[in-house]
């Protein structure tokens, strides 16, 4: 295989991505026409990256560029395992999965190693860069579901959702929307980032305003 062919073959293997849709929505009953997909993702996280670097760069101690680069390969896996949320029973094997499917993705790639490296730093969160990615990927789940509850109706939640324990617990403390739901899972991870945090005040205040 030439290097024009290993283009063409990583390039339609990728743009998968367009087709597999956030499992997620699926689940929380979004009625709309079509859904996000993996790939729309991806670029919601990136875009999301640029808006808060542009707004808040005196503040970051980050490489804008790797992070964007970092967010663009972050889902890879999904190409080939699909998109798998903690409600899933194969969940438990994501992560072993998730490392071969990219391993199967990137064998082809005559520079392949960077880009292997800076998936495994995404997963492992563990510098600034990685940090950040991590907590754009996340938020950028919470601000979709907003826009999502805002524009489409999203009450025809799943049953076995809504009988999830994570979820009980969190309708004890008289939430009720998506966007709730995944911005509780996910405080801990932005109480100690101050840009982060503001902007989930920020959420909040929208949702207190309703």
């Amino acid at each position: 295989m030439d290097k024009v062919e290993k283009v063409f073959k990583f390039y339609e293997m990728a743009v998968r991505l367009k087709q597999v849709i956030r499992t997620g929505w699926k689940y929380w009953a979004v009625e709309k026409d079509r859904l996000e997909s993996v790939a729309e993702h991806v670029y919601g996280t990136i875009m999301l990256a640029v808006a808060i670097y542009g707004n808040f760069g005196d503040k970051l101690n980050i490489d804008i560029e790797k992070v964007a680069l970092m967010l663009a390969l972050h889902e890879t896996e999904e190409i080939l395992i699909g998109d798998l949320t903690f409600y899933d029973q194969k969940y438990d094997n994501k992560k072993e999965a998730g490392r071969d499917a990219v391993n199967e993705i990137f064998k082809n790639c005559t520079t392949k190693e960077p880009f292997i490296d800076l998936i495994k730093e995404f997963e492992e969160r563990q510098t600034e860069n990685a940090k950040f990615a991590y907590m754009c990927d996340k938020m950028e789940a919470v601000l979709q579901a907003y826009l999502y509850r805002e524009n489409f109706n999203t009450e025809k939640i799943e049953d076995r959702i809504i009988q999830h324990k994570k979820i009980k617990d969190m309708q004890k403390k008289g939430l009720d929307r998506p966007e709730q739901f995944f911005l509780e899972d996910t405080r801990k991870l932005y109480e100690e980032d101050e840009v982060f945090s503001q902007i989930a005040c920020y959420l909040e205040g929208l949702e207190k305003n309703k």
